[in-house]
């Protein structure tokens, strides 16, 4: 059913109208799209979640407003490309972080006639979800202590995640400091745009910055901005720096570990007085912003090794937040995967699982390059395997490597038939891709040639992904 058919409908049936108050009613914005991609109709907090009036949108292409970052990457497009339902985070063109579901609805043929999508706004997930503590906290009667729980873009299901966020929680309307630590791939730009988006300055801005990211010469011009014919190369007008277009909002400092020196006392002084002078300025400019920092480093061992100033960590470490490596959390793994898969699914249209067997690796890999490795490997499993079903012989050769016969048994109540069952498995295709033959096979494992090809054979098939 179209726009066109439901008017018509409605002045049949003048009660149906009422469904459009409802959907005016709810704090989430509704969204309709047509197939062709021209947005239908908006909610009227359309503006609040995407800083432009229903009235610019509304009877232009959802790829043309992905197109000009008013948010990206456009639900709607992936719905109509993939025909399924899908669920991303959205960004909008002032920084926002919005969750935004799309449905396909069909028509009789079987074909998209329209996407219908929603949006859910983190910081008020938030305030319903501290209500919600509220009444736990009151006695009401509850089923699952801690369910794993998408949370402003964090998925866990660990008591040490679940920590972090109520850490999160209680300094998210501050304006004190906060230094969030972890090692790399911990999610620590997660937590810090959660914390822009759960606090007062929501609407204002979100700059960040990786500072490991740009040479210590640009790094002072990024920051800082400079005035026109500053230095050689300069644009004729100038350019303001990222602390200025922080103003109103929260500038979050990735990897602040690698300032140099020269730069940390300019950074300090900005921090204290909220002003600064660009490059080749005479007047300094004034600045109003949150800052949240974030590093790998261990800041107290550089400040004792001088690389980096004293007054500086502790005004940045005022509020300290440590994210735990994934190895430490292993509860988040099993809800992590499966968002993650999920995820690369409806980017490639593909739908994809992983055998019980791989699961088992997955789970009992150490991850050292935390949630960000283990993202990046599924979605090289999704690429890569050739079945539906996602073998453990599929799984890049670190990741079984890196499991123990102790770590999958820690990691699944497995009995000692099924652990032995799985360590043979492993041997024998590890053998099989090294020496392809079965002859090859049975002299390096000191078996018989006639056990080599049944073993082979029989995991071969299991695993769907290897030949005779």
């Amino acid at each position: 059913m179209n726009i066109t058919e439901y008017r018509t409908l409605c002045a049949q049936y003048p009660s149906l109208r009422s469904l459009f108050s409802v959907m005016e009613a709810l704090h989430d914005n509704i969204a309709i799209v047509g197939k062709d991609g021209i947005i239908l109709w908006v909610s009227s907090c359309f503006e609040r979640n995407y800083g432009i009036s229903r009235d610019e949108v509304v009877g232009r292409t959802t790829y043309e407003l992905e197109a000009e970052r008013v948010f990206t990457p456009s639900v709607a497009a992936l719905v109509l490309k993939t025909r399924r339902v899908v669920t991303l985070t959205e960004t909008s063109q002032s920084g926002q972080l919005n969750i935004v579901t799309g449905v396909p609805v069909y028509d009789q043929n079987g074909d998209i006639s329209l996407v219908v999508s929603y949006t859910v706004d983190p910081a008020y997930s938030l305030r319903l979800y501290d209500e919600y503590q509220n009444i736990l906290s009151a006695g009401a009667p509850h089923e699952e202590k801690n369910p794993p729980l998408p949370y402003g873009g964090v998925v866990y299901a660990s008591a040490a995640m679940q920590e972090v966020l109520e850490q999160v929680r209680k300094v998210a309307d501050l304006e004190t400091g906060i230094l969030i630590t972890g090692e790399s791939g911990v999610g620590k730009n997660v937590v810090a745009r959660l914390l822009h988006h759960a606090g007062q300055r929501s609407s204002g801005p979100l700059v960040e910055i990786n500072c490991a990211g740009i040479p210590d010469s640009l790094l002072e011009s990024e920051l800082f901005g400079y005035e026109s014919g500053s230095f050689t190369g300069a644009r004729q007008r100038g350019k303001p720096g990222r602390i200025e277009q922080a103003h109103g909002g929260t500038l979050f400092l990735d990897e602040v570990g690698e300032i140099p020196l020269p730069l940390q006392a300019k950074l300090l002084e900005v921090i204290q007085e909220k002003r600064f002078f660009k490059l080749g300025a005479h007047k300094p400019t004034h600045v109003d912003f949150r800052l949240v920092a974030a590093t790998n480093q261990d800041l107290r061992a550089l400040v004792r090794k001088k690389r980096f100033r004293s007054d500086l960590f502790f005004r940045l470490s005022t509020f300290p937040l440590t994210i735990p490596p994934l190895r430490d959390r292993r509860e988040d793994i099993s809800p992590l995967l499966d968002y993650f898969l999920r995820k690369t699914n409806d980017k490639y249209g593909t739908a994809k699982r992983f055998s019980t067997a791989a699961l088992q690796h997955l789970r009992a890999y150490t991850w050292p390059g935390n949630v960000r490795e283990l993202q990046n490997i599924v979605e090289q499993c999704v690429i890569t395997a050739d079945h539906e079903e996602i073998a453990a012989a599929d799984l890049p050769e670190h990741v079984s490597l890196g499991t123990t016969p102790s770590a999958l048994l820690q990691s699944d109540s497995l009995d000692l038939k099924t652990a032995l069952e799985n360590c043979e498995r492993d041997i024998i295709l590890a053998a099989h891709a090294r020496y392809k033959t079965t002859v090859a096979v049975a002299r390096a494992l000191g078996i018989s040639q006639p056990s080599a090809a049944r073993k082979i054979a029989r995991y071969c098939r299991a695993g769907n992904s290897m030949q005779k």
